[in-house]
Order: structure tokens, then sequence, then C-alpha cells
């Protein structure tokens, strides 16, 4: 097995590796951009080296009126300003902040309502604000959660 690994560098070369990805990019003439899981994602947003920011990051679905009153309601219950906290309304753009709250972006691997610590942040995934103001347990088991987070 040792003289396996060791020889292993004279076949698997930069060249090799980069003709592999060709191939299998461009095995179509469609552009087929491969899709990283949210959770994968997360982890490329989180890994990056940048200041962090005391405060608060909101990222959500683009918000109507309804649902930005929620929010604003939400913001104030938890006692944080409106206007210091940064709210990204897309899936764009990196986490720099040391608490977030991702509001809608959901996927198989994602726990709802329960707080994930990814090196100096804390972050926490629930439901789509939409579906929050129709739903009154998805609000009273997020509200369980804030409360205890920001001590409200």
């Amino acid at each position: 097995m040792k003289i396996a690994t060791e020889n292993l560098h004279l076949i698997l070369t930069e060249e090799l590796y980069k003709v592999d990805q060709v191939d299998k990019m461009s095995t179509n003439d469609e552009t087929n951009v491969p899709k990283v899981s949210q959770y994968d994602e997360l982890q490329l947003l989180t890994n990056q080296d940048s200041s962090i920011s005391p405060g608060l990051q909101v990222i959500t679905e683009p918000l109507t009126n309804t649902s930005n009153a929620t929010l604003n309601k939400l913001l104030k219950a938890i006692n944080q300003d409106v206007k210091t906290t940064s709210i990204i309304e897309s899936w764009s753009g990196s986490i720099h902040f040391e608490k977030t709250i991702i509001f809608g972006f959901l996927d198989s691997k994602t726990k709802l309502n329960d707080l994930q610590e990814k090196e100096k942040h804390q972050i926490l995934h629930t439901y789509n604000i939409s579906y929050l103001d129709s739903n009154k347990e998805a609000k009273i088991e997020l509200w369980k959660v804030l409360k205890v987070w920001f001590n409200a």
C-alpha cells in the first residue's frame, strides 16, 4: 500500500486534473452551473478571511410590506435596531456579522430554529417571513429560540 501511495503523484498531475474537470463540465453544449447545497455555500461564506462585525445580519427573501412590518416587529422584540441591522434580501454576499438569521433559504440538511456555530459566526435558519405571518406555531417556535439567543 505504501508503494502505491508513494507513486500516486506520478499519475495525478495538475494537467490531468484540469482535463478531467473540463471533460466533466463540457459533456453537453449547455452551460451547467454545479449546484452547491446551501450548507456548502454557507461554509464558503463563513470561511472567508474577512473581519467580523458585532451585531446582527438578516438574510431573507424580498420583503413585501407585510413581511417588512413583521421583520421590524421581530427585531424590536429582540431589542435590535432596524437601522443598524444589516438586512439582505437575497442569498448572495458574505456573512460579516457575529449573528445571522436566515429566513427561508432551506435545504434537506438544514435544521430549523437550531442555532449553529460556524467558527466565529452564530447562524439561525428559520422559515421565510411570509410563512411565519400565516403560521402562529412556527412564529412561537422561532420566538423561543430568539428569546434565549438575545436574552429578550
